[in-house]
């Protein structure tokens, strides 16, 4: 069976993808900062250190490049530091990949991109975060993800080698009341996540993508008709698509939601992958239900 790199194998995403790669028959070998114990390969590895890379790309299929500097490290890491760990780390893993010989890349990318892009045109209306809008990002970290991007896209160019580009919705991890609100606007679950990446391989390894860049966020059915509603309050439009998920809500202490101002579609990925996540807001209300206890800290719950 082909052989898995994940960078970043310590984080949340790392930690979500190893049970997943290596459940559908996968080789691993993991890569980190941090030590880790695992029953894995392990190598304790800077992606700031290009000689140390090379070694481990030995062998290596494909590589899951999920390592760097994420949005909520905005308020206490550097620009610099951004700009270092999340391109010349990325040109470091992509150097070593491609000079190795790999069959395929995943380059975990954000919705950051986006950007300015994600400012609705009107104060009664939403914006639906198609994979062919401009990218026009609004800070560091979704500057150093755009360019991340491209520079996955030379590669593909330059080498061959095929690449998927995920833009990832929110996955950090939260209690049970953010995390589930946190579905309808813009977040993922990590399971799902894992699910998108593991179709990225298997798709590459059938021969059937190239280059994509797809969304994968969490499902929602949202249209842009729902605008004006979402934005001055979300719960009527909430009731539209989840039977009786108001009435839930106010049970348990939710009184009202924040304005929505975007949702992102998925149907690209859907097509490309056959994804479709399972840890949707749907999933998360059949688990309210069935804990009675379960009542939000904060009203409203998100953000």
């Amino acid at each position: 069976m082909s052989k898995v790199l994940i960078t970043g194998a310590a984080g949340t995403l790392g930690q979500a993808l190893i049970p997943v790669i290596a459940g559908a028959g996968y080789h691993l070998e993991l890569v980190d900062i941090q030590p880790i114990e695992s029953e894995y390969e392990f190598h304790q590895i800077d992606i700031l250190d290009a000689d140390a890379l090379s070694p481990v790309m030995e062998g290596v299929d494909f590589v899951v490049h999920a390592a760097g500097l994420h949005g909520i490290h905005l308020s206490t890491r550097s620009p610099r530091e951004f700009y270092s760990i999340n391109l010349t780390g990325t040109f470091n893993v992509w150097e070593a990949s491609a000079q190795a010989g790999i069959k395929g890349f995943v380059f975990c990318s954000s919705v950051s991109v986006y950007g300015e892009s994600r400012r609705p045109p009107r104060e009664d209306a939403v914006v639906a975060l198609s994979e062919n809008m401009p990218l026009l990002p609004s800070d560091i970290y979704g500057l150093t993800k755009f360019l991340g991007e491209e520079m996955s896209r030379y590669y593909v160019r330059r080498y061959g080698v095929p690449a998927v580009a995920l833009r990832l919705g929110m996955f950090t991890p939260e209690p049970f009341f953010r995390h589930g609100i946190r579905l309808l606007y813009g977040g993922v679950d990590p399971r799902d996540v894992a699910q998108a990446v593991l179709k990225s391989i298997q798709a590459m390894e059938a021969g059937k993508i190239r280059w994509e860049v797809l969304n994968i966020a969490s499902e929602v059915p949202f249209t842009k008709e729902d605008g004006p509603q979402l934005r001055k309050n979300p719960l009527p439009v909430l009731d539209k698509y989840y039977k009786d998920a108001v009435n839930l809500l106010k049970e348990r202490g939710v009184e009202r939601l924040y304005p929505i101002h975007e949702f992102i579609p998925i149907s690209k990925a859907e097509e490309k992958l056959g994804f479709r996540p399972e840890y949707n807001f749907s999933w998360w209300l059949q688990e309210l239900e069935q804990h009675p206890d379960y009542r939000t800290p904060k009203n409203p719950p998100w953000p």
